[in-house]
């Protein structure tokens, strides 16, 4: 798996490589940013990604409206759903640059139990099965 893919982040911060659709064994997703039929409904629709396809920006924290109401919204739910801050995802990017975001979460999100990674939705590690919390 090749976890370090700066093209899989999105432009609200998730690291789409983690998600589990990605992984899926039929039409896996290619990310946000691509362009691909294969996405969730929900992720085609998307509202912040027309937002900055129309503002021609790559990520949210390139907006002035930094943090507007929409990534405010994605994010409390990320926050409370699966204990994840794409805010503060798009800050490490904004301060450190992308590399620095996909290096911490090759270590923040590498199972416990073996060599694969865990999905940001329900902690369930791609390689061997087991679901960390």
């Amino acid at each position: 798996m090749n976890v370090h893919n700066e093209d899989m982040v999105a432009p609200c911060g998730i690291n789409c490589t983690y998600c589990y659709v990605h992984h899926k064994k039929k039409k896996p997703c290619t990310g946000c940013r691509q362009k691909d039929e294969t996405k969730p409904v929900s992720c085609q629709k998307c509202k912040i990604k027309a937002c900055i396809n129309h503002k021609n920006i790559v990520f949210c924290y390139q907006c002035v409206d930094f943090p507007c109401v929409l990534i405010k919204r994605l994010d409390k739910s990320y926050r409370t759903r699966y204990d994840e801050s794409l805010i503060d995802n798009l800050q490490v990017i904004k301060e450190q640059g992308i590399d620095a975001l996909l290096k911490s979460e090759q270590i923040r999100l590498k199972c416990p139990n073996c060599e694969g990674y865990l999905n940001i939705h329900d902690k369930i590690c791609f390689k061997c099965g087991k679901q960390f919390k």
